[in-house]
């Protein structure tokens, strides 16, 4: 969700963002037993992120590439299990977007692996959840980050069973990143608060987490999207004082 939210905000387009977190669900094509057994994952893929973004809800892409913000799309390269990042500026279509995106959002098992120029790629979130470190590298002084998870959230090591092993049993690199990933989150987490505290950092994240990652039901989204609107207004005056201070 991190990078569709993200080239939403790039494009500036507040529509899309809602329709493409909550209106998405309600459409048949989104997900489904079906195209799980056809091999395009429990969430349809080849529909959310390579026809929708061209049909059922239209990306403005020039629009995207005319802002100067930069971007960065990350992704985990499943030969190597290092993080990889697509950046915006060479980025040269609307396709070459969404498969990118695609790629960043791919879950394991959920859906099938993302190939682009013959490499393999799954979520960027399993090696880099919280890409604080790759900012920093980058440059920047000042940070936005806007957590999925409340406050003193602890990730644990996630519990494995036969069949995911068996699933990525070519990768074992992979496997041990995802064996390894809460330590990563937890360490990213340790260093952002010691970044709020120094003022280097702005922090936005629910008081609660009252949707999965399965959710399907659009009440429950929509719900979940204005509890998050009411929020993030709440927050504007603080993030306008952090951003205008030295």
């Amino acid at each position: 969700s991190g990078s569709v939210n993200g080239i939403n905000y790039v494009s500036r387009d507040l529509t899309r963002a809602k329709t493409s977190f909550v209106d998405i669900a309600a459409n048949p094509a989104f997900s489904g037993m079906k195209y799980l057994l056809n091999g395009q994952g429990y969430f349809n893929t080849k529909y959310i992120y390579e026809e929708a973004i061209t049909t059922d809800i239209p990306f403005h892409f020039d629009f995207f590439k005319q802002n100067p913000a930069s971007m960065k799309i990350v992704a985990t390269d499943m030969e190597t299990a290092k993080p990889v990042y697509f950046d915006k500026e060479e980025i040269a279509t609307t396709e070459e977007l969404a498969l990118k995106i695609r790629a960043s959002s791919t879950v394991p098992l959920l859906m099938p692996p993302t190939q682009i120029n013959g490499k393999f790629y799954l979520d960027g979130g399993i090696v880099d959840s919280l890409p604080i470190e790759k900012a920093i590298e980058d440059g920047n002084q000042k940070h936005v980050i806007i957590l999925t998870r409340p406050r003193g959230y602890i990730k644990e090591k996630q519990r494995f069973n036969a069949i995911i092993r068996r699933h990525l049993r070519a990768y074992p690199e992979v496997i041990a990143a995802i064996e390894q990933r809460h330590i990563a989150y937890n360490r990213s987490m340790e260093l952002i608060e010691q970044l709020e505290q120094e003022n280097k950092a702005f922090v936005i994240a629910p008081d609660q987490l009252s949707i999965g990652r399965m959710e399907r039901n659009v009440q429950r989204l929509d719900a979940y999207y204005q509890y998050a609107e009411r929020a993030a207004e709440r927050q504007l005056p603080e993030l306008y004082d952090f951003l205008s201070s030295q």
